[in-house]
């Protein structure tokens, strides 16, 4: 049996009292340029989704010359199964609250926002309050722990939009805008909020780096597997015993390792959705694959944004998936055609499924429609909305001849 592998929950018990802003103090001490160099060098990859390496973003931004930079912590989550980041905001916000400084300290950003799905009610009352005893005690504002750095940090509450969870997206929504992406590039970290160098991570991504900084070697550089650095959160949910948070380190544990750690299937197994709907499903024969980046894309998946969803034989899976479709239909920004269109012509299509019966040519052209909108999606929200419903036509369904 697997145990979790602890690295970023190592303060999970810690009250903020306690907690002793290490990773920030070693920071301060540094250059930007150093900072950048050891995120570079641990090979953390943002936990948004996307999977892009930090400190490449980070790179990039510091390389900006301007006045005013911004970092932006995007906290949305809307991706259904998947409430780790939520799980850092309630338990360890201070720890949030540090590697957003030091991300914004790495960059050369003065100016922050946290963006906080509004669904989030007590992620959101516990971080406001965090926000305040940071200023109260010299951790934000002017000459921070005298420093000589100054940032300043704001709360946003999401609008309650998927789509807001793409960086671009989320932007608008901070400038008071409709949440719906813009063209790249220029990229947000050549033109972001209100036309400045911004950096926008993810929640578990500045908790890692918060504890990456803690220690004067890169620990979490000898975690993992050469592609796949360090630990991962993962969010287990769905048809398991013990739905919850696990820290997993990447390679040292299959699919089907996790879905033990979180207790095991509640009924007969019948396939896995391992980073959240937006991801391929693998089906039971299919899970004894790492945990890691490489392997799930092998595979024909991802870690997308880690919400791992367990999805036993005692389910309809027609229902499952015009649920699924009605989510992208109703979350879907309606910027791009391909997107609006043909997330809603998929529902047609399995409507016409679910009365008719199955044929192939369903399919063929559910296949089609997703090549169209991930070829003309402007987001990684639209380009990845059909995948799970292809995944599972093409692995659950066939045209019986007779």
């Amino acid at each position: 049996m697997i145990e979790e592998k602890i690295f970023l929950k190592t303060d999970l018990k810690k009250t903020p009292e306690e907690y002793e802003y290490l990773g920030l103090k070693n920071s301060l001490k540094l250059m930007p340029e150093e900072i950048v160099k050891k995120i570079t060098e641990s090979g953390l990859r943002g936990r948004g989704g996307a999977g892009f390496p930090t400190g490449r973003k980070w790179q990039y931004a510091l390389a900006q010359e301007n006045d005013v930079k911004f970092l932006i912590c995007n906290a949305d989550e809307g991706e259904p199964g998947t409430f780790k980041d939520r799980f850092l905001l309630e338990n360890m916000p201070f720890k949030v609250l540090e590697g957003i400084i030091i991300a914004a300290y790495a960059v050369k950003a003065n100016y922050g926002y946290i963006y906080i799905r509004g669904e989030y009610s007590k992620a959101i009352e516990i971080f406001e309050k965090t926000i305040k005893d940071a200023y109260h005690s010299g951790l934000l504002g002017k000459d921070i722990l005298g420093s000589g750095f100054d940032f300043e940090l704001k709360l946003v509450k999401g609008a309650g939009a998927y789509v807001c969870g793409d960086e671009t997206s989320l932007i608008n929504s901070i400038e008071g805008k409709r949440g719906f992406s813009r063209i790249k590039p220029p990229y947000p970290v050549q033109e972001g909020l209100f036309g400045k160098p911004t950096v926008v991570n993810n929640v578990e991504t500045l908790a890692t780096v918060a504890e990456i900084m803690k220690y004067e070697d890169n620990v979490y550089a000898r975690l993992g597997t050469e592609k796949s650095r360090g630990t991962k959160l993962i969010s287990i949910n769905g048809d398991v015993k013990v739905p919850d948070v696990y820290e997993i380190e990447f390679g040292s544990c299959t699919i089907r390792e996790i879905v033990e750690l979180a207790g095991g299937p509640i009924e007969e197994l019948n396939f896995v959705v391992p980073g959240g709907i937006a991801t391929s499903i693998l089906k039971d024969n299919e899970i004894d694959v790492r945990y890691t980046y490489e392997d799930l894309e092998a595979a024909g998946s991802s870690i997308g944004s880690g919400g791992m969803i367990v999805v036993s034989k005692n389910h309809d899976l027609i229902e499952i998936l015009l649920n699924v479709s009605e989510f992208f239909v109703k979350e879907t920004c309606g910027t791009c055609f391909p997107c609006r269109e043909g997330n809603r012509n998929i529902k047609e299509i399995l409507l016409k499924l679910k009365r008719n019966g199955y044929n192939d040519e369903y399919k063929k052209i559910i296949g089609e429609l997703k090549e169209s909108i991930m070829l003309a999606a402007r987001c990684g929200f639209g380009q990845s909305s059909v995948n799970f419903i292809y995944s599972v036509l093409d692995k659950f369904f066939k045209e019986e001849v007779i």
